[in-house]
C-alpha cells in the first residue's frame, strides 16, 4: 500500500496530461518527470532536463524569478 496519491489521476487516468493516457509515474509530462529517478530506464528524464529542474528549484528557493 502507497502513502502518496498523486491529484492529477482520476479513475486510473492521468488528467495532467489530458486525462486519455493511463497514470504511469514518471511519465513525460507526470509532475515526477525528471524529479526522481525510476528503476525502469525509459521513465528517467534525460540529464538535461534534470540539471535545468534542479537548478530552477534552486532559484525559487533563494527567491530569484
Amino acid at each position: 500500500m502507497s502513502g502518496w496519491g498523486c491529484p492529477h489521476e482520476i479513475k486510473g487516468k492521468c488528467d495532467k496530461v489530458g486525462g486519455d493516457k493511463d497514470c504511469e509515474p514518471g511519465m513525460k509530462g507526470c509532475i515526477m518527470h525528471g524529479r526522481f529517478r525510476f528503476a525502469s530506464p525509459e521513465k528517467n528524464a534525460p540529464e538535461s532536463v534534470v540539471r535545468r529542474l534542479r537548478d530552477a528549484d534552486k532559484e525559487k528557493k533563494n527567491g530569484v524569478d
